[in-house]
């Protein structure tokens, strides 16, 4: 799985200019499945995605279509991880955490 960090390389001001179209984004791809959860740094300097296992292409296609970074108002920077441990409330979400083969 993954943690996107997104990082604002522009003010706020262009940023919320687009914040409808990346929240529809994120949507779209949170029912997907694509990704777990999303949200914004405390204090507003960018966002974090966590997404589910998949290739790191795949992501990076994903990635790629964000209103935020067609327009350069921000970066991401992708961090991949295993979930080797976990609550047992995310036992029902255990495929998701799995690395992709």
């Amino acid at each position: 799985m993954y943690v996107v960090l997104v990082h604002y390389t522009a003010p706020l001001a262009d940023v919320d200019a687009l914040l409808a179209d990346h929240s529809e984004w994120l949507s779209h791809h949170q029912d997907a499945g694509d990704f777990l959860a999303a949200g914004r740094r405390h204090p507003r300097t960018g966002g974090v995605i966590i997404a589910r296992s998949m290739s790191r292409g795949q992501l990076d296609a994903i990635l790629a279509t964000d209103p935020f970074v067609v327009h350069k108002v921000a970066t991401q920077e992708v961090i991949e991880f295993q979930a080797l441990r976990t609550i047992p409330e995310l036992a029902d979400y255990a495929d998701h955490l799995t690395p992709a083969e």
